[in-house]
Order: C-alpha cells, then structure tokens, then sequence
C-alpha cells in the first residue's frame, strides 16, 4: 500500500467509527463500500475483524452494568450457526444480488421500526432466531451483522443496554468467525495491514464519536438508531447495484 491509500483508508476508518461511537454499529455499512474502490471483500472483511474485536470490547466493558446474558446468548447461538454458510460463501465468492435483497430487507425492517415506540412489543422467539441466523450469515459474507438489531431495538429501552448487548454478539460473532478464517486461510499480508491501520483510526473514531454522544439525549439517540440501520440498507443495496451493472 502507498501512502495517498494509507491515508484514505485512515480517514475512510476514522469517520466509519465516529458513527459507532455515537450509536454502537454501523461502521462496516460506511467503511466496506469506501474501501471497496481499492480493496477486495476478501481483504476487507478479515481485515477489519480484529479491529472490530477490540473495538467491540471496550464498548461492552464500559456498558456492562446494562449486560443481560438472558438476552443475547439466544442471539449469540443462531448469529454463530449462521456465520458458518456465510464465510463459506465469501470464500467462494460473493453474490451481488443477495447482497441487494439484504439491503432493500434491512430498508423495509427500519422503515417499520420508525412507526412505533422503542421497547414495545417482542418478536416471537422463531422470529428472533431465523433473524439471527441471517444476521450471522450475512456477517460471514460480508462482514455486516445487522438484522438482530432490529429485535434488540425493541426490546432495549436505554442506549447503553443497547450497546452493551449489541457489541457482546459483535465479539461472539467476531471471535467465532476469527476461528473459521483462519481455518479457511483467509488472513493475508494484505488484510493484517489494514488492520495496523486501521486500529487507531478506529480509536481516534470511537473518540470523536463518544464526545459527540455526551451531547445527545435517549431519545435522539434511538432516532440515531433508526437512520443509521436505515442508511445501512441503502448503502448495501447501492454498492451491490453497483457491482452488478
């Protein structure tokens, strides 16, 4: 990599994270379709999870009075069992067409989470877990684990239980898919570099990102939320337009 790339990536990461820093999630949706111009999936995603792992873990510390192992495990199991097809999948390529219906899914689910209220009403259990296997299939393969948010958004009254939950199912998936990786070889030269990069962009991120959210209430926060699931979908389905035309 030369430097005007190093630098790219540097600001593509640290901006990435800001968004994290203020809602929990939502860096892969920004950082995966800047990083795409110049880096490949397969470099991208191994890249970024050891980032993610640490990242991921410091948010979880901070919220772990809000942990509630209740929740998640459940979460946790079926994103896992997912994730297995789904790194399959990006070894040997990667759909753009499933990669689009992922978007326009996630579009439609945030659209629905605007028209009501925060904590109301939970999922049936079948809900929640088919959710998560496909949570946990789509972060195999492209490295973006978002449909069980749309069931811990609801259930989840406070930012911090949010997060805390959030970032634990992050790790469990993270550590899970380090595992399968490496069994597949898909570490490479290419993608340790980026993630010696891409560490303190993230950090410096997740700075930015937490001073911002000190000015921000409960309420506008979970409006946070929303968008950003929301903008997640249409970034997915937009780059996969764009790698099928």
């Amino acid at each position: 990599m030369d430097i005007p790339l190093i630098l790219y990536i540097f600001v593509c990461i640290t901006v990435s994270f800001i968004i994290k820093g203020l809602v929990g999630f939502g860096d892969p949706l920004l950082y995966t379709p800047l990083l795409s111009v110049f880096l490949p999936n397969s470099t991208i995603t191994p890249g970024m999870l050891p980032v993610s792992l640490v990242l991921n873990a410091r948010v979880v510390w901070k919220n772990r009075t809000h942990f509630s192992p209740r929740l998640v495990l459940p979460i946790a199991a079926f994103v896992m069992l997912g994730i297995i097809p789904g790194t399959l999948l990006l070894r040997y390529g990667s759909p753009s067409v499933l990669k689009l219906l992922l978007g326009l899914v996630i579009i439609a689910m945030g659209a629905e989470m605007l028209t009501r209220k925060p904590g109301t009403g939970k999922p049936s259990a079948l809900l929640r877990s088919v959710m998560s296997f496909l949570s946990g299939v789509t972060a195999g393969l492209f490295g973006i684990d978002l449909l069980f948010l749309a069931y811990l958004e609801r259930v989840t009254q406070r930012r911090e239980e949010f997060r805390g939950n959030v970032c634990f199912v992050f790790i469990i998936e993270g550590v899970f898919r380090t595992v399968l990786y490496i069994w597949s070889g898909m570490f490479s030269r290419e993608s340790l570099l980026l993630s010696l990069i891409a560490l303190p962009a993230s950090l410096l991120g997740m700075g930015i990102g937490a001073l911002l959210d000190r000015r921000v209430s409960d309420r506008l926060s979970h409006r946070f939320i929303i968008y950003v699931f929301i903008l997640g979908g249409v970034s997915t389905s937009v780059y996969a337009l764009l790698q099928l035309l």
